[in-house]
């Protein structure tokens, strides 16, 4: 594993963010190394990306009902597994929705899904939010031609029907498109945005729903092609889904087949990770953290843009080379027409080197706007960052202070009343601990992370509300 001591110090310190009390059982100790994996008889396990090797085991059903498990999540706020334990097999009794913990080994029963998804219809895809706060997951055939996709609130216990439309940026239907590959899975990013796989077994596409997702009925919602559909690579469906804390996707196929992949920046192709070494682990997968950074390449790393007042501090890593020319930063407000907003010079002395760039936009006002940075080869190649939004609706958001810092950081708290959930990455956008908050001001000793670049992402439990806090740890 890639845990040092110097993380492990680090983690033990912010351990002071959460009473102990409030700690689950170990089992998301190496969200980068790490995902896991839902068979279709209701057993858990975790799944290395490194070679498709299997971890720990987590009988998690106790019930005899189990048939055809699928649409695993993992809620972070709570430590808790959501899945269906029983769907579209056509026998009674009708589907049904779990929670199992962990730390107690309680599997729960909880209210069953909305009277559109009967006993003869498939569910293939499931995740919970980046939030931990509820769960997500599509019918394909809601009926003859469309699907639906359905919000579960894990505080309320209450289901939604949010849409039956899903139409692309210009407005035309996907309906046709979710109805035919209807299988699949789904995963959110730390920015908030849903990633849906959708697949039969000769077709595969990937698909973005941008952020915030909605948690109540719309008339439709508009989904990003990522990934036009393309051949499967084996043949057969795939399955699972997952992105790892680093910000990488992993894919999987199940029964008959039994392959891991990881999804390749460049192009979004599948380089094959090895074989699930017990048939039908691949049914489904997910993991235990929402990554900050998206799909990162070797040569354009740790992308953020925050609010900082009334401007939006944009850093991000390079390693710059002969073959870099430089950087554009863009901006738009739907995340769909960009526009140049500065050009950046490359730094000429630091060539095969980590290189921090920063800018500062001070034409934001309140809304909501988005950011990504291009990169410039000297062979004309151009490679994109991961797409990160800042919103301001008028509130006044969380902070941290100082920065730089050397010994501890003080997170402030300007809502009394509101809980966050707060989330440390390192400039590879490996997530090194999750803890909640709600004190005014919350005192983080870091006098043992090594030095350089980090991020402390915060979201507001009750509003939802994210901010993301770049610093850097000197020493």
């Amino acid at each position: 594993m890639h845990t040092c001591k110097h993380y492990l110090n680090a983690v033990l310190a912010l351990g002071l963010l959460l009473p102990s009390t409030a700690v689950k059982a170990q089992i998301c100790q190496h969200p980068t190394d790490s995902i896991y994996a839902l068979s279709t008889t209701g057993t858990i396990y975790s799944v290395s990306v490194t070679n498709a090797q299997l971890g720990a085991v987590i009988p998690a059903s106790s019930s005899t009902l189990t048939t055809s498990s699928n649409g695993l999540g993992y809620s972070s706020l709570n430590g808790k597994f959501y899945y269906f334990n029983k769907v579209g097999t056509g026998a009674a009794p009708s589907p049904q929705f779990v929670s199992y913990d962990r730390a107690t080994s309680t599997l729960a029963i909880l209210p069953s899904p909305p009277a559109s998804i009967t006993s003869t219809q498939k569910i293939r895809s499931g995740c919970v939010n980046h939030l931990g706060a509820g769960y997500y997951t599509i019918n394909p055939i809601y009926n003859a031609t469309t699907p639906a996709l359905y919000f579960y609130s894990i505080a309320t216990t209450s289901w939604s029907t949010i849409t039956t439309s899903f139409v692309n940026p210009a407005s035309v239907s996907l309906n046709s498109t979710f109805n035919s590959l209807n299988s699949g899975d789904m995963a959110f990013d730390g920015s908030g945005n849903l990633w849906i796989l959708a697949s039969n077994a000769s077709t595969y596409a990937l698909y973005k729903i941008a952020a915030p997702v909605p948690t109540s009925p719309v008339g439709s919602v508009t989904a990003i092609q990522v990934v036009a559909p393309t051949p499967t690579p084996a043949g057969v469906s795939i399955t699972g889904l997952a992105f790892n804390a680093a910000g990488e996707l992993y894919l999987s196929t199940g029964t008959g087949n039994n392959l891991l992949y990881k999804m390749t920046s460049s192009g979004y192709g599948l380089l094959l990770v090895g074989t699930l070494p017990i048939n039908d682990v691949g049914a489904d997968l997910t993991a235990c953290s929402a990554p900050l950074f998206v799909l990162p390449t070797a040569a354009l790393l740790g992308f953020t843009a925050s609010l900082q007042n009334n401007s939006v501090a944009i850093t991000w890593t390079a390693i710059d080379d002969a073959s870099i020319t430089g950087y554009i930063i863009e901006t738009s407000t739907d995340a769909e027409h960009w526009t140049a907003l500065a050009a950046v010079d490359k730094n000429q002395f630091a060539a095969g080197n980590n290189t921090a760039y920063h800018y500062t936009d001070r034409s934001y006002h309140t809304g909501r706007k988005y950011y990504r940075v291009l990169q410039l080869g000297a062979d004309g190649k151009k490679t994109y960052s991961a797409t990160r939004m800042v919103n301001a609706n008028g509130s006044v958001l969380p902070g941290i202070a100082p920065n730089p810092a050397s010994n501890t950081i003080t997170l402030y708290n300007t809502a009394p009343n509101e809980q966050y959930l707060a989330q440390l990455f390192d400039h590879t956008g490996r997530l090194l601990i999750t803890r909640k908050f709600n004190a005014l001001q919350q005192q983080v000793d870091i006098s043992q992370l090594p030095k350089g670049a980090y991020v402390l992402r915060l979201y507001a439990v009750g509003t939802g509300q994210a901010s993301s806090h770049p610093f850097i740890k000197v020493q």
